[in-house]
């Protein structure tokens, strides 16, 4: 069963982006404002945020991959838990 993960961006519905299939979660620097989820098929999601500290929001990302697969079949949409001062301004799927 797909898993997606859930998270809110500013002045948008929620959206989802696919937990499944995930190579490599990659922030340039500890306080970038990008973060970018690549996939095996060469797909990409590049979430645009406010900085974060220390990594936390790409971790914050690994987590919430790591864990929604291992929630049972039947749970296949997760939210993810964003860092306190982080807010997303766009999500893109290319």
């Amino acid at each position: 069963m797909a898993k997606f993960l859930k998270v809110p961006v500013d002045s948008l519905p929620d959206s989802l982006m696919s937990s499944d299939n995930v190579v490599h979660v990659y922030s340039s620097s500890a306080t970038s404002v990008s973060t970018r989820i690549d996939y095996i098929d060469g797909t990409t999601t590049t979430i645009n945020h406010d900085a974060q500290v220390g990594y936390n929001f790409r971790n914050a990302l690994s987590d919430a991959i790591a864990s929604s697969h291992q929630k049972g079949w039947t749970k296949v949409v997760f939210d993810v838990s964003i860092p306190s001062g982080i807010t997303i301004s766009a999500i893109t799927h290319a």
